[in-house]
This record gives C-alpha cells, structure tokens and sequence, in this order.
C-alpha cells in the first residue's frame, strides 16, 4: 500500500507486453530469494521453490536477450535525450553508467542459470518441490542433511547459486525502473466503473486506487489498447460491476 499525499492508496501494475509480463513475474519471485536472508528450517520452502520458479521462467523464455535489447534501446535513448537543453545533465549520466554497466555485465553471459543444473543438490530436489508435499524427508534426504549443515555451508551454497543469476537481476530491475520512471500519476476518471482508452504503443500500466475503495481494477488488453473495470470485492445484490464514477490516478509506461 502506497501513501500519496496522505492519502492512502493500493498499487497496481499491468504488463501491455509479454516480456514485461515475465520481467514482473520475475520480480514478484525475487522478494522470496534476497540474498542477504539466510536459508533456513523455516524458510527453505519458499526459497527453493522461488529458484526453481527463476529458472523455469528463464527456460521458457530468453529473459536474457529480451532484458539486453531493452537495455539497448534505454541507451540509444538515454543520447537522444542528451541533446535536450532542460536535461539534467548530471542524472541523465548517471542513469547511462548504470545502463552501460548492466550491458557490459550482461553480453558475455550465455544461459542463465546453466551451471544451477548441474548442481548435485539441485538437480536432485528440483522436481520434488512440484510435488504436493514431495519435500519430506524421507523423499529428499540430500536437502534434510544440507538443512542440518552450519549456517555458514548453507550461506555459501545460496551465494553460489545466486552468482549465477545475479547480473540478470540487476539488468532487469534496472530496466524495469526505467521503465516506470518514464510516466508519472495522472488523475483519471472511470465513469460508471470502466476506462477504456486507445494510445501510443505502452508496455506497463500502473494504477494507484483509494485504499478505502471496496473494489479492485480488471485489467486487459495489449501494448495500444487497454480496458479498466472495476468489480465490488463483496457483490451488492449479486453484482460485481461498479456502476458509479471511479477517480483514480493512472501511469502509462512507453
């Protein structure tokens, strides 16, 4: 929840792209795998299951080449916006050394997460944590033994295994930050529940709704086209759809 002013709001976001689709996803999986958090008894479910979530995403996809494209274009844009006099300047470099940086780690790399399937422990537990309750002890005896090595063993294996997907993480969030600072909040209006509005080629929607609004945003469409409803969390009288005018402020992300 966000607060905007004094007041209160909850954040939505909407992907117009299907890359940008999988670089939120990613994100959102992310907040299980922090690196400085220790893996232990309580938490190795959630953590495991997050990595395996990464690589999977990956394997469907080329989130590599997708986040170097984008990163490339921010850079060729980044000149561009160079020769505009009311710049900041001093920003404006800082933001390309960034850009430069997350590049020049990026290109060398060549699948991520390669090396993750040939860990022994790894490779062994993987396919368990799809499995309802596959990760008992009895199933998988090389993790209840790795749970039970000093603190330091297991932290060192989880900075080995995060290594591995480091440097695409910061190119992607760094990507995704650009992306979002692209567009700032406007005030919007949703008559009778609904926006539907044509624009520019988008890849992100970002919505801000009052907290104390009993309803939530249905979102759809693609990168020039998008639709906004908005339903009751609780049915009145057996209807979902919102019918009066709904004011809240919106972000269109190119």
């Amino acid at each position: 929840m966000d607060n905007n002013n004094s007041h209160a709001t909850i954040a939505y976001e909407y992907p117009l792209l299907e890359r940008v689709r999988t670089y939120l996803r990613l994100e959102h999986i992310l907040q299980a795998l922090q690196p400085d958090t220790p893996v232990t008894l309580q938490n190795y479910t959630r953590y495991f299951s997050a990595l395996f979530a990464i690589l999977d995403l990956c394997e469907r996809s080329d989130v590599r080449t997708d986040v170097q494209k984008d990163l490339e274009r921010r850079k060729a844009q980044l000149k561009v916006w160079a020769q505009h006099p009311d710049v900041n300047q001093d920003s404006l470099e800082q933001t390309s050394n960034h850009v430069n940086q997350a590049l020049q780690a990026i290109q060398p790399i060549n699948r991520v997460g390669s090396n993750l399937k040939q860990d022994r422990l790894l490779s062994a537990i993987r396919q368990r944590f799809a499995m309802p309750g596959g990760t008992c002890n009895f199933d998988v005896p090389q993790l209840h033994f790795w749970l039970h090595q000093p603190q330091q063993v297991r932290d060192e294996d989880a900075a080995r295994w995060w290594s591995e997907l480091e440097i695409l993480v910061n190119g992607l969030l760094l990507e995704l930050e650009l992306m979002r600072g692209q567009a700032r909040f406007q005030p919007v209006s949703a008559p009778n529940g609904l926006l539907q509005e044509s624009t520019e080629p988008l890849s992100l929607l970002r919505i801000r709704v009052p907290a104390d609004l009993a309803a939530y945003p249905v979102i759809s469409g693609h990168k020039q086209r998008f639709s906004i409803r908005f339903l009751r969390y609780e049915p009145i009288n057996g209807k979902a759809s919102v019918d009066e005018q709904v004011d809240f402020e919106l972000a269109l992300c190119p």
